[in-house]
């Protein structure tokens, strides 16, 4: 009976891990993509399918012969962007009050992502200058993208050094001081003077 237990417990323990481990964020990775005028996206953004966030946004495109290079750091979450689901809205500001001439990165994936590692192709993608305030309109720069790939893996976060408390160097030079000190009493009393 106590063999039976100590299996049941270690299932149950197994379970759990693998219960809990596909609740890990994904990093997704932007390749093979290129647009209509020559200029390419790439990176990477963190995505977490359980709780809908985005973070870690690293994305950057390339100049084109319609388009500009730019950074996007910040998912769009203005009513009309977040109404375009599944598309993904990416711009190059973290003013969303009024996102006129701010780049905005579109990326339209073939099927939804998800927290398990995997490829998924893109449908579409395209990259253009918001209009007006509200990125309601196409602006200028507007080039697309016909392909290219997003590619899934588990996102372990950066570990943050911890900082090791230490001595001070007059610290550091007083406790060797004492320790010499009582090394030197220690020897006297064995030797017997």
């Amino acid at each position: 009976m106590k063999k039976f237990l100590a299996y049941l417990s270690m299932a149950c323990g197994v379970m759990a891990f693998s219960a809990t481990a596909n609740a890990v964020p994904m990093q997704w990775t932007v390749s093979e993509t290129t647009f209509d005028d020559g200029g390419t996206v790439t990176g990477s953004f963190v995505y977490d399918a359980d709780t809908n966030i985005y973070s870690n946004i690293r994305l950057r495109t390339t100049a084109g012969t319609e388009g500009s290079a730019a950074e996007f750091r910040t998912q769009c979450t203005t009513a009309y962007c977040l109404a375009s689901l599944p598309e993904l809205l990416f711009i190059a500001s973290s003013n969303q009050a009024n996102l006129s001439n701010v780049p905005l990165l579109d990326i339209e994936p073939s099927a939804p992502l998800t927290n398990t590692p995997e490829t998924v192709d893109l449908a579409f993608g395209m990259s253009f200058l918001c209009s007006n305030a509200e990125c309601t309109g196409i602006g200028t720069g507007l080039r697309v993208a016909f392909s290219g790939k997003l590619t899934g893996a588990l996102y372990i976060a950066p570990v943050t050094p911890t900082s090791v408390p230490t001595s001070s160097p007059i610290g550091l030079g007083l406790m060797a001081l004492l320790l010499a000190t009582a090394a030197w009493m220690y020897r006297r009393r064995r030797s017997g003077y």
